[in-house]
């Protein structure tokens, strides 16, 4: 479980942090010492990729606000006015809470992000809490990670985000299936406004 935990920790990050901030660099550092060449890939894009576009892809794609075309959190999609901190961050809050965790970044806004729920995952599965990882990801997570992730890849205006997004749903359509985890159900609202 050792190397699970690492790749949703490093993909959570960089979907929470900028790639050009500290704990990005660092993440991405970590992704060219895997012994995986899709993670040096997705580490050399952003070597190479303009540091401002970098910025501007992910402020609007991950934490911009107003119109966003592909918000990160799950809350945008499983709530039936779009609403933040709607119903599905309450019930993610409630099962956070269940698991003794509580999640503060500082920041105002909804812990049920992408970013912040890899990196929960990565978490539980290090304390060898498998059964709740797994959860995390059948009741929260994967209700509208693929949708996002998907929407992620047509939005992104720089490479290295389409990549990042399309390596992270196949890891997770990858990892769910090898743990044969049934998704709940969940009506996307964010999908039908479209």
């Amino acid at each position: 479980m050792y190397y699970e935990a690492t790749l949703f920790r490093l993909l959570g990050g960089l979907l929470f942090y900028s790639p050009t901030s500290n704990n990005g660099i660092t993440i991405l550092q970590a992704f060219t010492d895997q012994d995986d060449d899709l993670l040096k890939n997705i580490a050399e894009l952003a070597r190479i990729v303009n540091t401002e576009d970098l910025e501007a892809d992910h402020f609007q794609l991950l934490q911009g606000c107003g119109d966003m075309p592909c918000p990160p959190w799950g809350s945008a999609y499983l709530d039936k006015e779009n609403a933040l901190f709607g119903s599905s961050t309450l019930a993610y809050r409630e099962f956070t809470r269940q698991q003794g965790l509580a999640c503060d970044t500082g920041m105002r806004e909804p812990e049920d992000h992408i970013g912040l729920m890899l990196m929960l995952v990565s978490l539980l599965l290090e304390q060898d809490n498998q059964a709740a990882a797994n959860q995390l990801l059948s009741e929260h997570l994967m209700p509208f990670a693929p949708f996002m992730l998907e929407s992620m890849q047509q939005h992104a205006e720089t490479a290295f985000y389409q990549q990042l997004a399309a390596y992270t749903q196949a890891w997770l359509i990858i990892y769910c299936e090898e743990q044969q985890l049934q998704i709940a159900s969940h009506r996307n609202y964010w999908q039908e406004s479209e």
